[in-house]
């Protein structure tokens, strides 16, 4: 179980969830791992559990996902659901090893969920019943927002866009940091100062949806002032816009590669 994981793990039982309705199953996890023993959590191999029934959650890396299903297939049934979310791997690539009968989900959910502050993007390639929807619901909205999508598709544009993008908020204060302590302050300070910048900006942004992101831009930016001469870089012949197209491209073809 890599970090994702663990996070949406994390967050279902932050959320309330009890240690006792999560069962952990990871060959490079030891029943003595601090994760495991600091939560409470259980843990069983693939041939131990009960894939009749209830959800299994596939959340391991796309290289080892053919090792699990091929353990799975020919144990699972119409009342088992699977939650996937392997990068890259589509619900046809799945539905290769499980066949049919099982209920399959696709997400893509991102580390903040962690703290109930995830973004999670979800597709089903057939009809659920509204009892799986709901169950589907309850535990990507215990770990933060949610929304349904309908094109498979654009799973390789969500994954670089939220799935990925709490690593370009991470870079991105990473170097504010380093260029306010380059020019003389505290690490310490400049690390404080960016920080809860960001935080607290973002959550003025969720607190008041009615105004535009692109009206809080402006809130801040007084003309002739600094933030305009900085934002006037930034934004010049779109200089930002076009390394960060360049960069989710990049991404989304990584994404389209491991799906081959």
């Amino acid at each position: 179980m890599g970090r994702m994981g663990k996070s949406m793990v994390d967050g279902w039982l932050n959320s309330g969830l009890s240690a006792n309705k999560i069962q952990i199953i990871d060959p490079n996890i030891s029943i003595n791992d601090k994760f495991v023993t600091e939560n409470n959590l259980s843990m069983k191999s693939l041939e131990e559990i009960d894939s009749t029934q209830g959800i299994i959650v596939i959340a391991v890396k796309p290289q080892v996902v053919e090792n699990v299903l091929i353990t799975l297939r020919g144990k699972l049934t119409s009342a088992t659901t699977i939650i996937s979310i392997v990068a890259g791997y589509s619900t046809k690539d799945i539905r290769n090893y499980i066949g049919k009968a099982p209920k399959l989900i696709r997400a893509m959910p991102n580390t903040p969920a962690a703290i109930g502050k995830g973004m999670t993007a979800i597709f089903s390639d057939s009809a659920l019943d509204q009892n799986i929807r709901s169950e589907a619901e309850a535990l990507f909205s215990a770990i933060g927002k949610y929304c349904w999508i309908e094109d498979e598709d654009h799973m390789h544009l969500i994954t670089a866009v939220s799935g990925s993008g709490p690593a370009y908020y991470y870079l991105l204060t990473e170097c504010l940091i380093e260029i306010a302590s380059s020019c003389g302050l505290e690490k310490d300070t400049a690390a404080l100062l960016v920080e809860q910048t960001f935080v607290g900006s973002a959550a003025l942004a969720e607190t008041s949806p009615s105004v535009s992101l692109t009206q809080h831009r402006q809130n801040v930016t007084s003309p002739g002032g600094t933030t305009e001469a900085a934002l006037k870089i930034l934004m010049e012949d779109d200089k930002l816009k076009g390394l960060l197209d360049l960069a989710i491209n990049s991404a989304v073809e990584r994404s389209k590669n491991l799906s081959k």
